[in-house]
């Protein structure tokens, strides 16, 4: 059968965005709830109306955190199903997280503005803004994962784990982090580092889908015509020519008082030591998947990960 559905289950801050709104301007595949990138319908499993299609075009759904849970993985419709991660340089991502996160969660409002617009007008900064808005989204993204009676307890979590982000650099929320996960065997809500670790999302997903419904792909690879024409024909079974993807990581755009750290300082010794075995683990699976390790941006993802 044609393929139903497409998700781009990972990971956030990797160009999923530019990614999701090329498939749909392109005619690759319709929303699975109109206007909505992230609908997280799988975050539980209460009923939700089916989608009326409005085309023969497979549901796109770009809920990147879906594959870290192995819970709601479980819950995705298994067949006539591709599913796209979208990988990064480890390092940059977690960094680029805790960027976005620190403005969104951090900053008044008033100094959103003024950060946003430093880099063109003020109502190009209100506009950016407004998809900078995301704090009570993302409340809400992280409470659908839990049971109604305990979102009294999951706002409050949150309520802590915004003020350590807001109140930390990026070395001691990294160093905090850690040292959760040590504690816990788990990340805190609001985490720069979750999906920057690779192999568990990876793992996730093979469990439940065959490894050619599986695509991996750097989304700047797909500036190559080959490249992209070879992606569109393997995920969606289409031989046709697309424009490139307009790509570009948005939080280098924006302003930001904290300077990017030297990712090759020997301070990141240990966090370097974890990404580069977890991502070790990870390619002995991306290579199982339909496309390899062949879309992905393999000098970017190794960058930093050696030690000087």
């Amino acid at each position: 059968m044609a393929v139903q559905n497409i998700f781009i289950a990972g990971m956030e801050k990797c160009g999923t965005s530019a990614l999701y709104a090329w498939m749909v301007a392109n005619g690759l595949a319709e929303e699975r709830v109109p206007g909505v990138k992230e609908p997280y319908l799988y975050a539980n499993d209460a009923p939700h109306p089916p989608r009326t299609r409005t085309s023969s075009l497979p549901l796109l759904d770009a809920s990147v955190g879906y594959a870290g849970n192995a819970a709601v993985v479980a819950r995705m419709p298994e067949y006539d199903t591709r599913i796209v991660l979208c990988l990064r340089n480890q390092l940059e991502r977690t960094w680029s997280a805790y960027k976005m996160k620190k403005l969104i969660f951090g900053a008044r409002a008033d100094e959103r503005i003024h950060h946003l617009s430093s880099q063109g007008n003020a109502e190009t900064g209100r506009r950016r803004l407004d998809e900078l808005e995301l704090d009570q989204e993302t409340y809400s993204i992280t409470r659908s994962y839990f049971p109604r009676r305990s979102h009294h307890h999951v706002d409050r979590y949150l309520q802590k784990e915004r003020e350590h982000l807001c109140s930390h650099d990026f070395a001691g929320r990294i160093e905090y982090e850690l040292s959760f996960f040590l504690a816990r065997r788990m990340l805190p809500f609001l985490s720069v580092l979750d999906a920057s670790f690779l192999y568990r999302p990876m793992r996730n997903l093979l469990e439940r889908y065959q490894p050619e419904d599986l695509s991996v792909v750097s989304v700047n690879r797909l500036a190559d015509a080959a490249d992209r024409r070879r992606f569109v024909n393997g995920v969606f079974g289409k031989d046709v020519e697309t424009p490139d993807v307009p790509f570009s990581f948005s939080s280098g755009e924006v302003a930001f008082a904290e300077p990017k750290p030297d990712f090759n300082d020997k301070s990141f010794d240990l966090l370097r030591a974890a990404f580069r075995y977890d991502l070790s683990q990870a390619r002995a699976l991306i290579a199982t998947t339909r496309f390899g390790d062949s879309l992905l941006d393999n000098a970017a993802l190794d960058r930093y990960l050696d030690p000087r």
